[in-house]
């Protein structure tokens, strides 16, 4: 074999070992992404999996810990695990508790449990945190009627 022909191979080998690697080398944060877009496509069980991966990972700053709970928390409550949603809320809240989007979220869960009060409540708390959302505020103007509809 010349030369070249064993650089050719010598590099082959090299770009299979680094492709063979590559899903070992992915770490928690990779792991949100993926469980990011495994959510998004609606594949809940591989979405709690990735986040259940970086969450255990031991290796995520606060801040990425509590956006794994809080996705994590959103993936339960999409599949209607309204209980383990709230704690992974709570986690997140725990862990960052000026995360309004963590505050948000819970408020959809509570709803859904039919916990108006505690829903607005969240609500009330992400809007503080950020008033300029519109999203919250809209939510907030949403539940303060159907509060009001029930009195």
């Amino acid at each position: 074999m010349s030369l070249s022909g064993r650089h050719a191979l010598i590099s082959l080998i090299l770009l299979a070992v680094c492709l063979a690697a590559a899903p070992a080398m992915a770490g928690p944060k990779e792991d949100i992404k993926a469980g990011n877009a495994a959510a998004q496509a609606q594949n809940l069980d591989q979405a709690i999996k990735l986040f259940s991966k970086a969450i255990k990972s031991g290796q995520l700053s606060p801040e990425n810990l509590a956006v794994a709970y809080n996705n994590r928390g959103s993936a339960y409550d999409d599949k209607g695990m309204g209980e383990k949603a709230i704690a992974d809320f709570n986690q997140a809240i725990k862990i960052k508790p000026k995360y309004a989007e963590a505050y948000y979220n819970r408020s959809f869960t509570y709803e859904k449990k039919g916990m108006l009060a505690s829903a607005m409540k969240d609500i009330e708390q992400a809007v503080r945190l950020q008033p300029r959302d519109d999203y919250y505020t809209n939510r907030m103007e949403y539940l303060n009627h159907r509060l009001s509809k029930q009195n």
